[in-house]
């Protein structure tokens, strides 16, 4: 009785800091009656009801529930089936389900059949709360209480009940401090502490291997990760991310904005939603609003450079439970009647992609930066009011349930950064043959080669090497500047060929090319690279120095110069050692070296 009296005293005081003179109260109409989820949710057979529904959107279903729930929509139709993919470091069963007329439940039989593949992917990260609800409630809708049954005569449908499976298992109200509600929710991050989404190229996690693996076998067409946001209170219910531009195949971009982007927005106002471009960062009426995700480490970006339509949606914390849900169905819905319209110029788009490759020699952009130029955009926020904190000792904002629309340049377009020239290929030495098998996880083809390979490689060497005082995503990520020779090498059977003709020519060249934000180099693969292994004692190379400065004039000059731009190394003489050492016969060739080789023959 004790610790039944301690929860509920615990949830009760998690919900009064969520109901803070601070949260935000701006629900129009619409939003209240959420209308296509309110009629989800009274058509449906009880026994198939969320816990959500069930409680009025005051709590979320646990893991068991949802699965349960997927597999009673399983059973209830010949036209559906859970998929068991993995398991998670505890222990628990991943699984997609897949929803197909023509009972394509390997993919193989999906692609014959001819029909775009749409994945919905829920709970990545496990606190944001809707999307898993509602994509069970749309598939339901479509198989048991057949209000969309027609879609599923012109798509094929995956659904991940949730990604970030341990979690959503650990519950509490204390997890996601700026969401409002429900009473109990899961926890950013898995249970060895990984955000899934900064982890879809290095792929640390079991979780994201087994992602990897499924994504590969179905290739789906387009895909859509739900999130909910944090931050800044706005007028929107519903924002999102769609990929169009530089960063995604043109034909596919093309049909994101003619097809798609046109038709979901105007049906998502038309059923009541109030609609807004996904926007990091604050919002201020000085500076552009800038809509990008162009990241590979994150769900949306790493489809985008897969060839595929991708969406990032964030529905928005400071609403209700009820109406995040909303969102998440709505645009779900609208999706997939786009796609059954439209689907077979998605098709015809994703195929001319995974065919269609840049030749050697071409530019190819590995980082992008926003576009100066952008459009006039109104930006519907809310009022706002300061006052002094007695806690932070600081001023605070406080959201006003008053609209302030704002006319601002709306950037969505993306230039490059970076660019580098597309080689024929890589060379992997087969002692790293881990890079190999991480590319072989990302479907990415690579050959061991059968003979002793002689030619001319570009050859890769880091300068101004530095590294952060603490890990991201358990990874230390070095900076460096890179310079590139040209030199003969000889090498033997068994090194990994990695041709750039082939269809993930632009995710290997973003995984192999240093100066790529999410290479590998970038992600801590190969640090050992950087570290010094012998050293050089004072008494063996005073002697040898003298020799060396004395034998070779531009070394003595290029000492001299040195030492006089730089008074710290003339006064250190550990530092006067290594800078002769380095330039010894002794020093380590291999040492900021990268090990991989562009093929240039």
């Amino acid at each position: 009785m004790k610790s039944l009296l301690l929860l509920l005293a615990t949830i009760t005081y998690a919900q009064d800091i969520l109901v803070a003179p601070n949260a935000s109260v701006w629900v129009t109409d619409g939003m209240k009656a959420a209308r296509n989820l309110r009629a989800s949710t009274e058509r449906s057979p009880k026994d198939l009801l969320t816990l959500a529904e069930r409680s009025n959107w005051k709590e979320t279903g646990d893991y068991k529930e949802i699965v349960s729930l997927y597999f009673k929509l399983a059973a209830a139709t010949p036209y559906a089936r859970m998929i068991d993919i993995g398991t998670t470091p505890t222990g628990q069963r991943m699984y997609i389900f897949v929803a197909t007329k023509d009972k394509a439940f390997d993919a193989s039989s999906a692609r014959k059949a001819g029909k775009p593949i749409v994945f919905f992917q829920n709970a990545i990260h496990a606190g944001e709360n809707g999307g898993k609800d509602a994509a069970l409630m749309l598939l339901r809708d479509i198989l048991v209480t057949k209000k969309y049954e027609q879609l599923l005569d012109k798509v094929i449908i995956i659904s991940m009940p949730a990604f970030n499976i341990d979690g959503l298992e650990r519950r509490s109200p204390y997890n996601r401090i700026n969401e409002q509600g429900p009473n109990e929710m899961g926890f950013r991050v898995t249970a060895q502490r990984f955000n899934l989404n900064r982890d879809y190229i290095k792929a640390d996690s079991p979780e994201m291997q087994n992602w990897l693996k499924t994504f590969n076998r179905w290739q789906p067409d387009l895909f859509i990760d739900n999130h909910v946001t944090d931050g800044q209170d706005l007028q929107a219910d519903t924002t999102f991310v769609l990929h169009d531009g530089i960063d995604v195949y043109p034909a596919v971009g093309a049909w994101v904005a003619e097809k798609w982007s046109p038709k979901l927005w105007s049906g998502l106002e038309a059923e009541g939603h109030s609609v807004g471009w996904y926007v990091g960062g604050p919002l201020r009426p000085d500076r552009p609003f800038v809509v990008l995700s162009l990241g590979a480490r994150y769900s949306d970006g790493y489809a985008a450079l897969r060839n595929r339509a991708s969406m990032l949606v964030e529905t928005h914390s400071l609403k209700p439970f009820s109406v995040r849900a909303w969102g998440h169905y709505d645009i779900m819905l609208e999706t997939l009647k786009v796609v059954a319209e439209h689907g077979a110029e998605l098709r015809a788009a994703t195929e001319k992609a995974d065919k269609d490759q840049l030749q050697p020699g071409t530019k190819i952009a590995v980082d992008y930066v926003a576009a100066k130029q952008g459009v006039p955009f109104t930006a519907r926020l809310l009022e706002t009011e300061s006052y002094q904190g007695s806690a932070l000792g600081g001023p605070v904002t406080r959201y006003l349930p008053k609209p302030r629309n704002i006319e601002v340049t709306l950037v969505r377009a993306a230039i490059p950064k970076t660019e580098i020239t597309l080689p024929k290929g890589y060379y992997i030495p087969r002692e790293w043959s881990a890079i190999a098998d991480l590319l072989k996880l990302h479907g990415v083809r690579v050959q061991p080669t059968t003979q002793v390979t002689t030619a001319n490689f570009e050859v890769i060497r880091f300068d101004k090497i530095s590294f952060p005082s603490m890990p991201f995503e358990s990874r230390f990520m070095p900076n460096f500047e890179t310079r590139t020779t040209v030199e003969k090498r000889s090498l033997p059977v068994g090194t990994f060929f990695v041709p750039t003709s082939q269809p993930l020519q632009k995710l290997l060249v973003e995984v192999l090319e240093p100066v790529a934000p999410d290479s590998a180099v970038k992600w801590g693969f190969f640090n050992s690279i950087f570290e010094q292994k012998e050293y050089a004692a004072d008494y063996i190379m005073e002697p040898l120095a003298e020799k060396m400065l004395a034998t070779d004039p531009k070394l003595k000059a290029d000492f001299a110069a040195a030492l006089a731009a730089d008074p710290a190394l003339a006064g250190n003489p550990r530092a006067r050692l290594l800078w002769l050492y380095k330039r010894s016969p002794f020093y380590e060739s291999d040492k900021d070296v990268y090990p991989i080789l562009r093929a240039v023959e």
